[in-house]
C-alpha cells in the first residue's frame, strides 16, 4: 500500500485485518453491501501491514489495539466474508472482488454499483424495474433510481408501493433475465415485495427536491398511494417527536458542522429541540456558530437534514431510539 495519507477505505481495511478473522467478520455483519465490497477490494490489496502504519491508523480513531496482525490477501477476505455474510452472500461478493467474476442475479444486484444496476435495468418495463429494487436495501434503491428520469423515478416508486407479491414463476423468470448465477436461486414460495413501507424507505434515502417531484407525480396519478407513502415517511421535523433521551443519542452522532447548517431554516420550536436537550456551553456555541454562518445553498442545508435523518433511522433500527410520529406535514423546504 501506498504511503501517505490514507482515506476512510483504506483505514478501515487496516483495521478489519488486524483483527482476526472472528471480530473483523463480526464487525462486518453491520455493514451495507457496497461497503463491504469497498472494503473488501481494499483488504485483498494490502498484502502486508507494518506496525507503524497500524499505529498511525489507531491513533487517528484515538484508540490502542493489540493483536495479530494479517498479511491479507484473498484467502483471509474469503474467510472473513463467509463467516459475516454466509456461504452464498460471500460467494457472490468473493466472485466479483476476488475471482473478477461479473455475477449475475436479483441478489447479486445488492452488491453492485448504483449506475452500473441502473444501466442494467434501464430498458425494462417499469414494474419489471419496481420489483428489481424492492430486492435492493432502500438507500441503495434510492440511488439506481437517482439515475432515471423523473417521470420514470414516480413511476417506479408508485409502482413499488402498490405492488405486494411475485409469484414463482414470474421471479424466475426475472431471476434468468439478469442471469442468475447463485446456487438455491428461486423460492418455492410467494415472495412478498415492495409495498408502502419500501417506497416510503426509497424516498427517505433521497434528497429533498428529488424526493418533492416523484411524490408530486405520484400524486397526479394516485393521491391515495401518495398521501400512504409520505404518512410512512420520517422527515427532518418529524425530530420533535424524538423524546429528550433519543435526543441527546442523536446528538452524540452529529458534528457541530451537519447541525449548523441543518437548522439553519428550521422552526424556532425545532431548534429548541436541540438546544435543550445540548449542555449550556455546546448550546450556546451553536447559537454562535448560526450566527456567524453566511449564506449556504439550500442543496447544503437539505443534505445535512438528511444526514441527521439516516443518522435517526439508523438509531431506531439498532434499537437506541424511538421516534415520534409520521408524516411529511412538516416537511421543510
Amino acid at each position: 500500500m501506498a504511503e501517505g495519507k490514507k482515506d476512510g477505505v483504506e483505514k478501515a481495511a487496516m483495521l478489519l485485518l488486524s483483527m482476526g478473522e472472528d471480530l473483523a467478520s463480526d464487525v462486518m455483519k453491520y455493514l451495507s453491501p457496497t461497503e463491504v465490497q469497498r472494503i473488501g477490494s481494499q483488504m485483498t490489496k494490502i498484502e502486508g501491514l507494518s506496525h507503524e502504519a497500524l499505529n498511525q491508523v489507531v491513533k487517528d480513531f484515538e484508540g490502542e489495539m493489540q493483536s495479530t496482525i494479517s498479511s491479507g490477501g484473498s484467502e483471509y477476505v474469503k474467510k472473513v466474508l463467509t463467516k459475516a455474510l454466509g456461504s452464498d452472500k460471500a460467494a457472490t461478493i468473493i466472485d466479483r472482488i476476488i475471482e473478477g467474476g461479473e455475477g449475475g442475479g436479483l441478489e447479486t444486484l445488492r452488491w453492485m454499483e448504483p449506475k452500473v444496476v441502473a444501466d442494467l435495468i434501464r430498458n425494462e418495463h417499469p414494474q419489471t424495474i419496481a420489483v428489481i429494487v424492492s430486492y435492493l436495501e432502500p438507500e441503495h434503491a434510492a440511488r439506481v433510481i437517482a439515475h432515471f428520469q423523473p417521470r420514470t423515478r414516480a413511476n417506479v416508486v408508485m409502482r413499488v408501493a402498490t405492488m405486494e407479491s411475485i409469484s414463482p414463476g414470474a421471479l424466475k423468470e426475472l431471476e434468468e433475465a439478469v442471469k442468475q448465477r447463485i446456487a438455491g436461486s428461486v423460492s418455492a414460495h410467494t415472495r412478498f415485495v415492495g409495498g408502502i413501507k419500501m417506497a416510503a424507505e426509497i424516498l427517505n434515502q433521497m434528497d429533498t427536491s428529488s424526493e418533492t417531484a416523484i411524490i408530486s407525480e405520484i400524486e397526479k396519478n394516485n393521491a391515495e398511494v401518495s398521501t400512504k407513502i409520505q404518512e410512512q415517511m420520517f422527515v427532518f421535523a418529524d425530530i420533535i417527536g424524538i423524546d429528550d433521551r433519543g435526543m441527546q443519542t442523536i446528538l452524540k452522532e452529529i458534528s457541530n458542522d451537519i447541525l449548523v447548517l441543518a437548522l439553519k431554516v428550521a422552526s424556532d420550536e425545532l431548534k429548541e429541540k436541540f438546544f435543550k436537550n445540548m449542555s449550556e456551553r455546546a448550546s450556546e456555541m451553536l447559537k454562535e456558530d448560526m450566527e456567524t454562518k453566511g449564506p449556504v445553498k439550500l442543496s447544503e442545508v437539505e443534505k445535512a437534514q438528511q444526514e441527521i435523518v439516516k443518522t435517526v433511522k439508523r438509531l431506531e433500527q439498532e434499537g437506541k431510539i424511538v421516534t415520534g410520529g409520521k408524516g411529511g406535514e412538516e416537511q421543510l423546504v
